[in-house]
């Protein structure tokens, strides 16, 4: 089969290897759209830890095409979505904090191929309701999910700012307004981005080149500030500018990954006067199955802005990092 392997930097090689057969307790997964994650993108600049050569790509759906021994065989044919670990279950991280944590299940990548080999318990059924584009973003839904989960129950009616208006930002959005969150500015820059936001639940669509939204917020909540502050970029400078915009006992929220090795760059004494909870997440947590049944309630028409094959992988991560669209897919077998 065909890989798109990562070389280090911007270089993808486009490379075939044998094909994969399923060891007992696993499935075989035909790629029908793997996304194209920022994490990813995040690797070949050196923002996010990575060892290569490695095959990107976790998040992907496709039918089963083969299983191994001690698998249900009424598996082949099913459309699937996969965790990135299979999760032992037993070891105290898996027990007591989540599923990404475990200690003894490796995290999994290998989507930009034309198939890929996953542990039975990594399988998540996609409904018929659901086509397999869509459920390629279960991946990225959860992990705004479980980040969100953290917050315990949500104050209904609240206000709520989103800055960054890509797929985890829309998202953001959209699982808050289904929570019942009040009012939701959404601030992005790109125009096709911010204007996405009204579909997902945007009350107030911010262009921070036009208007500040620091001015913004406080004109539209009497200086108070928002209950809920979520940052969906990764850059630390956004992340100290929404924390000024938090109401006291309010909740500063990192859907975001911000390079490794970031500083803390907010106000400490500023924390400590408001009472404000920051939070961030570990991925996907256990909210997998969660964001599979919660993407039906979500319009995201139009969120795909493109579908590349194999070949142009690394056309598709340069223009995936360039901001201009929304999400883009990686489709071997097109």
């Amino acid at each position: 089969m065909r890989v798109a392997t990562w070389r280090g930097g911007s270089e993808i090689t486009i490379d075939t290897v044998p094909d994969p057969r399923p060891a007992p307790g696993q499935v075989l997964l035909k790629v029908h759209s793997s996304g194209i994650c920022g994490t990813d993108i995040h690797k070949t600049q050196g923002l996010f830890p990575g060892i290569p050569p490695e095959v990107l790509g976790h998040e992907f759906v496709g039918p089963v095409v083969e299983v191994g021994e001690g698998v249900d065989p009424k598996l082949i044919g099913k459309n699937i979505a996969c965790t990135l670990n299979a999760s032992c279950g037993e070891c105290q991280s898996c027990m007591t904090w989540s599923a990404m944590h475990c200690e003894r299940e490796p995290r999994l990548a290998g989507g930009f191929a034309e198939y890929v080999i996953v542990d039975q318990r990594q399988v998540h059924i996609v409904p018929n309701s659901l086509d397999p584009e869509t459920a390629a973003m279960t991946e990225p839904a959860a992990c705004v999910i479980s980040t969100l989960n953290m917050l315990g129950e949500i104050e209904v009616g609240c206000d709520a700012l989103v800055v960054g208006g890509g797929l985890l930002g829309l998202l953001t959005v959209g699982v808050l307004k289904l929570r019942g969150v009040g009012r939701i500015i959404l601030s992005e820059p790109n125009p096709t981005r911010l204007s996405m936001g009204r579909q997902f639940g945007a009350d107030i669509l911010n262009d921070p080149t036009e208007v500040d939204v620091v001015d913004l917020v406080n004109d539209l909540t009497d200086g108070h500030g928002v209950k809920i502050g979520v940052e969906a970029v990764g850059v630390p400078e956004l992340v100290a500018n929404v924390s000024k915009m938090i109401r006291p006992r309010g909740n500063l929220v990192l859907v975001g990954v911000s390079p490794q090795g970031s500083a803390l760059p907010v106000d400490l004494y500023d924390f400590h006067y408001k009472e404000i909870t920051m939070s961030g997440a570990f991925g996907a947590g256990d909210a997998f199955g969660e964001a599979l049944e919660t993407l039906p309630n979500l319009n995201l028409a139009g969120v795909v802005s493109g579908r590349f094959p194999l070949e142009r992988t690394a056309e598709a991560l340069q223009i995936s990092s360039s901001g201009t669209g929304v999400k883009y897919m990686i489709a071997p077998h097109d």
